[in-house]
This record gives C-alpha cells, structure tokens and sequence, in this order.
C-alpha cells in the first residue's frame, strides 16, 4: 500500500442550476469515490426544483454549499475555486460523473509526477440514444492548438494544481471559459499531460449547453480566437488565423453567401497553407461548393 499521507488532497466542485434530474447521481459519483483526501463543494444558483432537498440529503458528507443567485457557470466555479483548499482542483457539471476510482487514479498521477501541473483523463461521452463512446483523447499542445479546436479532451477529465488556476475562470464567457482557460495557461508555459484511463463520464442530453446551445460554443470561440491570435507569432498565429478563416467560410455559406464563403477560403489557404491538409479545409470548400450550386439553381448567381 502507498503511503496514504502523501497523496494530494483534492477539490471538487460542482456548480448546479436546476439539474435535480442528474444532480444526486452526480454527487454520489464524487461522494462515493475510493480516495481518502478529498472535499467536495457544491455551488447551486438558487434552483427551484428538487436540488436544494437533494443536495441537503448529502451535506454531512459535503465541504461546503450554498445556494443563492449567481452569475452563470463560470462565476459559480470561481466561488468554489475560492473556498477551496486541495492541491489539485476540478469541477464536475451536474449533469456529469466520475467513474469509478477516477480520483484514486488522478491522486496516484499527481503523486508520482510532481512537477505535473495539468493533467487531462479520458472522458466517455454518453446520452440518451446513442451508445457510450470513448473517444481518443488529444491534449491541448499549444495555444494554437487550442484556438484552432484540434485538440479532444472533454472538460470532466480535467484537474489542475490549484495555485496555477487561482485567477479562476473569466465569467464574461458563458460557453467557452474552460478553452480560455487552457489558452491563457498554455501562453504561460504549463502544459496538459495526459493520462490514459477514462475517468469521467460526459451526459449528452436534449438540454445541455452543449446540445441545446451549440451555436453559442461557436460564437464564444471565434470570439476568443480573434482576441488571442494577435499574441502569437510567425506559424502559430498563420494556423490560428487561417482555422478562423475557415470557420467564417463554414458561416458564410450557412448564410447563403457564396462569395463571401468562397473569399475566405481562398485567404484562409493563403495564410496557412498546410491547413489544406485538414478536415476543416475539405469540409469548408464542400460548402462553399454547395453554397455556389444552390445560388445558381435559385438564380441568384451572375
């Protein structure tokens, strides 16, 4: 047996907002975890449904909660990050889990790397009509890779040494404040190591953000892009700005602008171009291509 003592405590915290349907599985999946140095700290914004009775049946087994208005999600993991006094910090949706010895696994890493200050686990992606799946799990390298979205690492499998996230997250973004995150501490040099054990599990639901509001994600990232990209230099910052070129191609033909479509295409390959080489890339010109087809057949074409 491992010296107990010697492993990290961590901090966990969910912010909830009328997640009633998931929030008590959600806590169990902390509460029930096989790891001796942990707190869990609930932060609901005032839920009108069964959270409250929900979250008072565990409050003994519970650091810290309150529930009271607040400012969205990122606000309410900022409060939790405040109250927090583990080495290694995380936050869990209410509509997600842990597996099981997920902590104990995320402890062990922690403990036997200690100049690991970003570690990212496997996270499996399920929902009601579609069968789990496990995704290969890409890090964020770079802040380019970041802005670029050519990384795959859901947010559940992310844990943090505390002190190198302790400005919290910006709550002016409502979808896309964790990939901030990682831009931010990616331009300071940390870097995410990855641990090849699936960890938590992602809930892909009809009201999700991530389903229901899709088209915010969207927005919120060009918009994140477009403030960093002019911090980054020579390749990094041609990959950063030809991946946003595409992204407004895309947008442009869901528009209906062909022209447009077909502009920004042209400048993203001028740029960057071994973005040809990427699904973006093909993904955009079949569009565009599309976009020109239907123009014509509507005549609205020169």
């Amino acid at each position: 047996m491992h010296d107990e003592p010697s492993l990290p405590k961590l901090s966990i915290v969910t912010p909830s907002y009328n997640q009633g349907g998931f929030l008590e599985t959600t806590m169990l999946s902390v509460l029930e975890q096989s790891y001796p140095r942990f707190e869990y700290i609930v932060i609901d914004g005032g839920s009108t449904d069964e959270s409250v009775e929900i979250i008072r049946r565990y409050q003994d087994r519970v650091a810290y909660w309150v529930t009271e208005k607040d400012g969205g999600q990122a606000h309410a993991i900022n409060k939790g990050l405040k109250r927090a006094t583990g080495e290694i910090f995380a936050f869990i949706n209410s509509d997600d889990l842990y597996l099981p010895g997920a902590l104990r696994a995320v402890g062990e890493y922690f403990r036997r790397h200690p100049t690991c200050t970003w570690l990212c686990g496997d996270t499996i992606l399920f929902g009601p009509g579609r069968a789990p799946e496990h995704p290969r799990t890409r890090v964020p390298k770079s802040a380019a890779h970041a802005l670029s979205w050519a990384y795959r690492a859901p947010q559940p499998g992310m844990f943090w040494r505390r002190e190198i996230v302790a400005d919290g997250f910006q709550e002016k973004w409502r979808y896309c404040f964790d990939n901030e995150l990682y831009v931010r501490l990616l331009l300071r040099g940390h870097r995410c190591e990855h641990l090849p054990v699936a960890v938590a599990a992602y809930r892909l639901h009809p009201t999700s953000k991530t389903v229901a509001e899709a088209a915010g994600f969207d927005r919120e990232f060009d918009e994140i892009a477009e403030i960093y990209h002019p911090h980054l230099a020579g390749s990094a910052r041609r990959w950063t700005l030809g991946t946003l070129l595409l992204r407004r191609s895309l947008q442009a033909s869901a528009a209906g602008d062909a022209r447009a479509a077909a502009r920004y295409l042209l400048r993203s390959f001028v740029v960057h171009p071994p973005g040809i080489a990427g699904r973006l890339f093909w993904g955009s010109l079949r569009q565009a291509l599309r976009t020109v087809r239907l123009t014509k057949r509507n005549g609205l074409g020169d």
